[in-house]
């Protein structure tokens, strides 16, 4: 299966330089990097500058608190986002509100906007146990499996890998695992079901980017721009107002309803963004593919912020590719359904409300607000990507949403 570049935004090229001079990679939106399965690599040696990271003990998840604390020890939880769909579909726990919008202002969003970023206050995801390391001499980092099944988590940098099987962690159903990472975090996390990576039957779920330096700025987000399958909830702990949590609280069982049944894996359990459908000669032509190509064709010859640009492909239009890769508030239009001037559509309130636009997007922001659905999702930060300035800890629950 083809896959989607992944794309350095202008806001995210400025928090790499300003935020993590000489640290890592940038947290990026898009699966393109790193193996979707494939055996497991050899543990990496230390950096210099850091020991390898010290594994806590596993503990037992605690019980479904509503809310979860600020503190090092016991805040937490983490959750990716929903599955390619129409809009509307079912189970969908709505975030895209009426046009009244709300009220009050979170996180430096404007009063009026309809879908709002998920606060520590609504958090669903069971309280992490107690920390048994007690004085971390870097990030605290810490994963729950909230999930009825087994997950194998796999983390793709050597530098700074947990020391056990080659980077890849077994963790049950109901299991907390918990690591001092003392170089910091410049890594994905995959998520694998069924079994290890590499081995049959082995299913690639769900992954989350991630890096910090101690002491600086803990970047972090969740996307599906590739595939909605696994819900999760990031929650990053530290001094600025930036920190907090990104999630998707849709329970594992319903994380697929109303998926579009062009986009449906359901060998794998899982919903294909449409970009990798129409990626496909054999359906590229179809009117599921070739919805936003009016839209996008207007967008080229109508809009002042838009103008000059070539249309390409439908896959090109799906995956923010071509033109639509150097102008994100294009492209970001066209995804939304919007009709005002690419730059000036920042009022959330009227996205994916007047076809076409793009169903994945769309009903993955129900499933999931405030998580990537498509390359340029962060434009009028949409995207639930966040700084956490001197952050001393994450936590990531898998199906946060389940009992």
């Amino acid at each position: 299966m083809s896959r989607l570049p992944a794309r350095l935004t202008p806001r995210r090229a400025l928090l790499a330089s300003a935020s993590l001079i000489a640290f890592g990679s940038l947290v990026a939106c898009s699966s393109s990097e790193g193996p979707d399965t494939g055996a497991p690599g050899g543990a990496g040696k230390a950096s210099s500058g850091g020991s390898a990271s010290t594994a806590g003990t596993v503990g037992v998840a605690g019980q479904t608190a509503s809310g979860g604390s600020g503190g090092v020890t016991t805040s937490g939880g983490s959750s990716p986002g929903g599955s390619t769909t129409i809009a509307g579909g079912t189970g969908g726990s709505s975030a895209i509100a009426g046009s009244g919008g709300m009220t009050t202002s979170t996180g430096g969003q404007p009063s009026n906007a309809c879908e709002m970023k998920p606060t520590l206050a609504e958090r669903k995801a069971p309280a992490f146990p107690p920390t048994q390391i007690t004085n971390p001499k870097g990030i605290l980092f810490r994963v729950m499996n909230n999930c009825p099944m087994t997950l194998w988590l796999q983390n793709t940098n050597n530098a700074t890998q947990w020391p056990e099987n080659g980077g890849v962690l077994e963790l049950a159903s109901k299991a907390v695992k918990e690591f001092d990472m003392p170089q910091g975090i410049s890594q994905r996390i995959q998520a694998f079901k069924n079994a290890a990576p590499g081995q049959a039957n082995s299913v690639l779920i769900q992954f989350e980017e991630m890096n910090a330096a101690p002491g600086k700025a803990l970047n972090y987000n969740l996307s599906h721009v590739d595939w909605l399958g696994l819900p999760v909830e990031i929650n990053g702990i530290g001094a600025s107002t930036d920190c907090g949590v990104t999630a998707c609280y849709k329970p594992y069982a319903n994380i697929l309803d109303g998926c579009p049944t062009q986009l449906l894996d359901s060998a794998n359990g899982k919903c294909i963004a449409p970009f990798h459908y129409c990626s496909d000669a054999t359906h590229a032509q179809e009117d599921f593919c070739t919805v936003l190509v009016p839209p996008a064709t207007q967008t080229v010859m109508n809009d002042p912020d838009c103008a000059g640009g070539t249309v390409g492909s439908p896959a090109d239009i799906f995956g923010c590719a071509g033109f639509w890769g150097k102008s994100a508030p294009c492209c970001a239009k066209v995804h939304r359904g919007v009709s005002g001037n690419a730059k000036s559509d920042t009022n959330n309130c009227q996205y994916y409300k007047e076809p076409p636009y793009d169903v994945y997007a769309a009903w993955a922001h129900q499933q999931c607000p405030f998580i990537y659905a498509f390359a340029y999702d962060d434009f009028n930060d949409q995207s639930g990507f966040h700084t956490c300035t001197k952050g001393t800890e994450m936590d990531i629950t898998y199906c946060p949403g389940d009992p």
